[in-house]
């Protein structure tokens, strides 16, 4: 896991490296989003080193939403390192976090400083993965999704796996 984490880019590294279409749409998620007060006050406070290995793809729309908190989140405390890798540079390293034999994207394997894994966030969080589009609410709960407005739930999805929690 630690050779696929230093093969991999920065969040900064990654979005200077991706094609302009594809950053605006990152943007449109990062640039004015908000994280409650609670869950920011919570990754300031993180006193031990995380690793974060990011498996994206830039054409993504859950990489552009979930990224995006990801990287925000980030930006508040420079003890959480995350580096990114394109699904096609992972072979089988990766195995135990597919779903249907195919590595969902995007997948963020959260490690403590040892690389110890302690956690995985899968493509989305699990009230959107479990929400019943053919249902007036999954459908609800899907379109809250895509226009960006689960980000604070999002955001705390990512914490409770980052603290362990």
């Amino acid at each position: 896991m630690k050779n696929l984490f230093d093969s991999g880019l920065s969040f900064r590294s990654y979005m200077f490296n991706v094609d302009e279409d594809n950053r605006q749409k990152f943007m449109k998620y990062y640039i004015p989003m908000e994280i409650k007060d609670e869950v920011k006050d919570e990754i300031i406070s993180l006193e031990d080193e995380i690793n974060i290995l990011g498996v994206v793809e830039p054409w993504c729309p859950d990489c552009h939403i979930n990224l995006s908190v990801l990287g925000k989140m980030i930006s508040l405390n420079d003890k959480i390192n995350l580096r990114l890798v394109g699904r096609d540079s992972v072979k089988n390293e990766l195995d135990d976090y597919k779903e249907n034999d195919k590595l969902k994207i995007p997948t963020f394997i959260i490690m403590d400083k040892d690389f110890n894994v302690k956690g995985a966030f899968i493509e989305k969080i699990e009230m959107v993965k479990t929400a019943d589009i053919e249902t007036l609410e999954g459908s609800k709960i899907n379109m809250k999704y895509k226009a960006g407005k689960l980000i604070p739930e999002t955001a705390e999805g990512l914490l409770k796996i980052i603290t362990g929690a």
